[in-house]
């Protein structure tokens, strides 16, 4: 059977953030279900930003300047790279996805800080950066969603479709 999309909300948000099934597909690929396996990081995109449904129709993986399995650095300049050439193909960044190696992901304060110096950067393009932690656990638990608006990190719910 088919993964079924999810969908996630803010608290007290107007909009919601639709995974569809393809995308999930992408993001469950890089989980980190070994010992062995280390941390993968890349990029959210939709081709429209307008609707109340916002909906991730792309999910990209960056490569890596290094990787552990707690950690993964990448280039930021191949980051920007791959958002302008997108952009033109009319997809627009949402922000990032990583990997955990815990079966529900939080979090770590690195990440925390990385959300926010990417949020506070692109204050006069976003209001906040989005980002998914794909842990080990199947969706939508292993799944966590956070906007962060350069302050705080706003935790995402799943909805009911």
């Amino acid at each position: 059977m088919a993964d079924q999309s999810l969908r996630f909300r803010l608290p007290g948000a107007a909009w919601s953030l639709e995974i569809p099934s393809d995308s999930l597909s992408v993001l469950k690929k890089h989980a980190q279900c070994g010992w062995m396996k280390r941390e993968v990081v890349g990029q959210l995109y939709a081709l429209d930003l307008t609707k109340e449904v916002v909906v991730v129709d792309m999910v990209t993986k960056l490569p890596a300047q290094w990787s552990a399995f707690a950690g993964v650095g990448f280039d930021l300049r191949d980051a920007e790279a791959e958002r302008e050439r997108l952009f033109e193909q009319g997809l627009h960044c949402l922000g990032f996805w990583h990997t955990h190696p815990e079966p529900i992901p939080y979090p770590s304060g690195t990440d925390l800080q990385m959300a926010a110096d990417h949020a506070n950067a692109s204050k006069s393009l976003f209001t906040g950066l989005l980002f998914l932690i794909v842990g080990k656990a199947p969706f939508p638990q292993g799944l966590g969603v956070w906007l962060h608006d350069g302050h705080q990190a706003l935790r995402a719910a799943p909805e009911e479709l």
